[in-house]
């Protein structure tokens, strides 16, 4: 396997549940961090609508299952353990140190945008390139969920400069 556009839709499914497992203790940390209730509500939806994202790919897993496993498992586990590793959210040093700065909120709004919006930008990029059809059709709802995520902390970050 090359690439995104080798994923079967059960690949693309189990490698979405690690970027949900992620974005879940992502979130989560940050709630806990927020300094204003307004951050803290936004981050704990966040980290709640992960769990349900989660549970959603759970579901499909049936449907992508037969027949759709990798043909090359050591290719394709690195992938996998690449969304564990927080190559996308950022990691909780960088975030811990982003906290202890004036304005946490926003900047902790921005890295969450900056990260669903690679989330976005990725799932869309491989949704055309995937090579079987229920690949390309998670990976659009996978892009279209993170592009609702990056809308919404966007609404709530321009709430938050407006209330300062």
């Amino acid at each position: 396997m090359t690439g995104v556009e080798d994923f079967s839709g059960f690949e693309v499914v189990k490698a979405a549940m690690e970027v949900e497992k992620n974005g879940h203790r992502f979130y989560s940390a940050m709630a806990q961090k927020a300094d204003s209730e307004l951050a803290r509500e936004i981050f704990s939806w966040l980290a709640q609508d992960e769990v349900q994202h989660l549970k959603t790919l759970e579901d499909l897993v049936p449907k992508y299952e037969e027949g759709a496993f990798w043909d090359d498992e050591e290719q394709f586990l690195p992938y996998l353990r690449r969304f564990r590793a927080q190559e996308i959210f950022p990691s909780r040093e960088r975030l811990e140190a982003l906290l202890h700065q004036g304005d946490s909120d926003v900047k902790a709004l921005d890295l969450a945008i900056e990260a669903e919006e690679r989330f976005s930008e990725y799932f869309h990029k491989a949704s055309q390139s995937a090579r079987t059809q229920d690949g390309k059709d998670a990976f659009a709802w996978l892009a279209s969920e993170e592009e609702r995520h990056a809308t919404i902390l966007k609404e709530r970050k321009e709430k938050i400069l407006s209330a300062s």
